[in-house]
């Protein structure tokens, strides 16, 4: 019985630090693969997916413009954002970012007094997810390391 303890006890060590040591991390090159839009029901007060329409509307612009980001996220916590649309000049935006917990503060000016929010809602080795409050808007974000 105590071999069979001793077993349990090290495969339950060895189980925890495998977990510990896949520990996720936003630092990496990410590309934009997918946005979901959210509106405010006026019922509730909860943000809730537009309707199917709408979304598609949003995904055709999308596609129709080409749109492409990519971001890096460096360890010493600045990043670079890269957009390109079709016919046009790559645009990049580089910054400083702090990340408290799943709070990720990308320093985004305030648009009319308000402050842009990010909450790493899932992040594994293949996918980021954000929530990102934008002047009262939700709006979900996946990336895919590249």
């Amino acid at each position: 019985m105590k071999l069979f303890s001793i077993f349990l006890l090290t495969g339950i060590f060895f189980l925890s630090m495998t977990v510990i040591s896949s520990a996720q991390t936003v630092v990496g090159k990410w590309k934009r693969n997918t946005t979901k839009n959210f509106t405010l029901d006026k019922a509730t007060g909860k943000q809730v997916p537009v309707s199917a329409e709408a979304q598609k509307q949003y995904n055709d612009a999308i596609s129709k413009n080409g749109y492409q980001e990519t971001l890096e996220m460096k360890a010493d916590n600045s990043y670079i954002s890269t957009v390109t649309t079709t016919g046009a000049v790559a645009r990049s935006h580089e910054g400083k970012y702090t990340l408290t917990g799943k709070d990720l503060d990308m320093h985004i000016p305030l648009v009319q007094g308000q402050k842009t929010t990010i909450t790493v809602s899932s992040l594994t080795n293949k996918e980021m997810v954000w929530d990102l409050l934008f002047m009262g808007k939700l709006v979900e974000v996946f990336y895919t390391r590249i």
